[in-house]
C-alpha cells in the first residue's frame, strides 16, 4: 500500500477486526451520519459501538484503516478472514 508516496505494509487483520470492518461497511450510511453528529472522537466511537454492538477499541481500529478496505475485492478477503477461527487475534 502506498501512503503519501511511501510504501507501507498492510495491517495485520484478525477475524474480529475483519468482522467489525464488514459491520461498518454494512452500516456505512449510519456510521457516516454518526461521525458527523458526534461532538468528538470518543463520542463517535461510543455512538458507532452502540449501533454495531462492537467494543469501542475495535471500532477505533476499523476507522484507522484505509477506505480501500471497502472495495469489493478487499471485502471478499475480509469475509474469508472473519470466517476463519484459526487466525490468531492481533492487538
Amino acid at each position: 500500500m502506498t501512503v503519501h508516496g511511501e510504501i507501507m505494509s498492510p495491517p495485520e487483520i484478525d477475524p474480529g477486526l475483519a468482522a467489525a470492518a464488514l459491520a461498518v461497511f454494512a452500516h456505512r450510511h449510519e456510521v457516516v451520519h454518526l461521525l458527523y453528529a458526534a461532538g468528538d472522537e470518543p463520542d463517535a466511537l461510543t455512538r458507532i459501538a452502540d449501533l454495531l454492538h462492537v467494543d469501542e477499541a475495535t471500532i477505533s481500529r476499523v476507522l484507522d484503516q484505509p477506505l480501500r478496505w471497502m472495495l469489493p475485492q478487499f471485502r471478499i478477503e475480509l469475509e474469508a478472514i472473519a470466517a476463519d477461527p484459526t487466525t490468531p487475534p492481533t492487538t
